[in-house]
């Protein structure tokens, strides 16, 4: 949202179209407030967006900019002008007035309209319209619009003075083709390859701010000026050729717009702009009349087979309009059989996806089932574990029991045995001093003995010396 007392544009003093309905508008709410929501789109709607500020500079109105999902109630709202409000084609403008014309005052600046007769008739209470042509002012009318609160306008780039771009006027040179590659595309021409659709380098919900639309505009006009001839079927391109005084050829986009707009605004105040019909005719039309689709009646079709003129020229667009609604009826039915491929595939889809709810769920209980057996499981495990703690501590109990009855019986047997061989050795020590006492009374005897058998006595020694021998024997023995 951008609050705005006045743009920076300079004012007018004697102006083209003095004489038109929006002029009588504007000057009715000069230096009042406003909430303006400006049409989105490309840069065409960018420069619809610039004149639109211009304007409200000149006639001093200050106002809120909006973008388009915005609500405001109790005030005056204006909707910028352009081609949405086409049925079956576009929604947002058609939303915005819905929206908001029960709580507001709500104008609809200079607009291509097709359909919507729910909401032309909110002409009969807070909604005023403006037309940029002839032939959605009569359509609108024929659908039921309140005459006295429906005007017949022209677009407001066309507010601007002839000479409003003069600082990018040059003769130029090589031709410039800007053809569409949206929805809006007639299709009847193949696009060369060096064609630049340069109105959709900006594109979008973003012309709430004046300073933002004039540059745009200004850079799409010193894009055009190096040019001398532009080939379009851009509507905007067009007229900002035109305003830069470059030799235009006009093409029509994908239903009236381009003609319509031509005859009325362009034709008169642009010689240099020509219209190429590159449309089929009623001859060769695609599609037969008598099969206009619904989206066109009964409000469409019924403005066509009723509307005259003594205007031949907007008896010629009734005739284009007609050709144009029955190929709108070839996309329509082209769209339809799309449509029924589309449910198709959207059934096979649901019924794929059923199936495969209905296998998730199947594996979501399975899962289920499986988590729940493992959870009895690792239950068991648990008890089991518990169970094997109590045991094993139940039998560390024991072993250390065991153990410690193990030791006592160790300490005392070891007791036992230290004192055993203490006794032991007592023994023993008692044995060694027999022995050796033993051994010293041999060694007195064998003294003794060798003492008689060194004596010179022969009855004496003789029987001595076998007592000797036998002693020398037991006393190795005893070693």
């Amino acid at each position: 949202m951008t609050n705005t007392s006045v743009a920076s544009f300079a004012t007018q003093t004697h102006r083209v179209l003095a004489d038109d309905p929006l002029i009588a508008f504007l000057k009715s709410i000069a230096n009042q407030h406003v909430h303006v929501f400006p049409k989105s789109g490309n840069a065409g709607d960018g420069f619809i967006s610039y004149a639109m500020y211009s304007l409200f500079q000149e006639f001093n109105i200050s106002f809120t900019a909006h973008n388009q999902e915005d609500t405001v109630e109790g005030e005056t709202v204006v909707i910028g002008g352009g081609g949405n409000l086409i049925e079956g084609h576009y929604n947002d403008v058609a939303d915005l007035i819905r929206r908001h014309e029960e709580k507001n005052r709500v104008v609809l600046l200079p607009h291509t309209i097709v359909g919507f007769a729910d909401v032309l008739a909110k002409t009969h209470g807070n909604l005023t319209v403006f037309c940029r042509e002839k032939v959605s002012h009569q359509l609108a009318l024929l659908n039921g619009a309140n005459p006295a609160q429906t005007h017949l306008s022209h677009d407001l780039v066309f507010f601007l003075e002839n000479d409003h771009f003069e600082k990018y006027f040059q003769a130029g040179k090589g031709v410039l083709r800007a053809l569409r590659t949206d929805g809006e595309a007639s299709g009847n021409m193949a696009i060369p390859a060096d064609s630049i659709d340069i109105s959709l380098s900006w594109n979008g919900d973003i012309w709430t701010s004046p300073q933002f639309c004039a540059h745009v505009t200004q850079a799409m006009a010193a894009f055009i000026s190096p040019y001398a001839t532009v080939q379009t079927d851009r509507l905007h391109v067009s007229v900002l050729s035109a305003f830069l005084q470059k030799d235009v050829y006009m093409m029509p986009n994908s239903y009236y717009k381009n003609r319509a707009v031509f005859e009325h605004s362009i034709h008169s105040r642009f010689p240099k702009v020509v219209f190429v019909n590159t449309m089929p005719t009623v001859d060769n039309a695609p599609t037969p009349l008598n099969q206009l689709p619904e989206a066109a009646t009964p409000a469409v079709t019924s403005a066509i087979e009723t509307a005259g003129s003594e205007d031949p020229k907007l008896n010629e667009l009734i005739a284009e309009l007609r050709v144009q609604l029955a190929n709108t009826l070839g996309m329509l039915n082209e769209r339809a059989a799309q449509a029924e491929s589309a449910i198709e595939e959207v059934t096979m889809l649901k019924s794929r996806i059923a199936h495969a709810e209905e296998t998730a769920m199947r594996a979501v209980e399975s899962r289920e089932k499986v988590e729940r057996s493992f959870e009895l499981q690792q239950q068991a495990l648990r008890e089991r574990f518990t169970d094997l703690a109590r045991e094993s501590e139940r039998l560390r109990a024991d072993l250390a029991r065991e153990q410690e009855r193990t030791r006592e019986q160790l300490v005392q047997d070891a007791s036992s045995l230290s004192q055993k061989s203490a006794s032991l050795d007592a023994e023993m020590g008692h044995l060694r001093r027999e022995a050796i006492e033993q051994r010293q009374r041999a060694e007195t005897l064998h003294h003794d003995l060798n003492a008689v058998l060194t004596s010179t006595s022969w009855r004496l020694s003789r029987p001595l010396r076998s007592i000797i021998v036998r002693s020398r024997t037991l006393l190795r023995g005893s070693r």
